[in-house]
């Protein structure tokens, strides 16, 4: 079973945004994450983070330094030998905007 805390993410351009699943699995099952149907793996850009304690399981994943092109649609995935699931992340990117006074 996978519980997605936040499946709507935004994010100013040029940030680090961190997005987490939490896993209940017996037994004990393979995790990963995905976007656009490649495996993420460590990097500078992506800093992977798995947390287990018995049958649970906390994964987080921080995407560092937001571009354009990281913006659209991250699954964490669960595999065991009974099976398989899914939960989904949209990360999308947010735009900051200043006020000013003119005087």
């Amino acid at each position: 079973m996978i519980w997605v805390p936040n499946q709507l993410v935004g994010a100013p351009l040029s940030t680090d945004v961190t997005v987490d699943c939490q896993i209940e699995a017996h037994p004990r099952a393979i995790s990963y994450w995905m976007f656009e149907n490649s495996i993420i793996l460590e990097s500078k850009k992506y800093h992977l983070n798995d947390t287990d304690n018995s049958y649970r399981a906390h994964m987080k994943m921080t995407v560092r330094n937001l571009e354009s092109k990281d913006f659209g649609s991250y699954k964490c995935i669960s595999k065991n030998s009974l099976g398989e699931t899914e939960g989904s992340i949209r990360l999308y990117g947010e735009y900051l905007y200043a006020s000013f006074t003119l005087l």
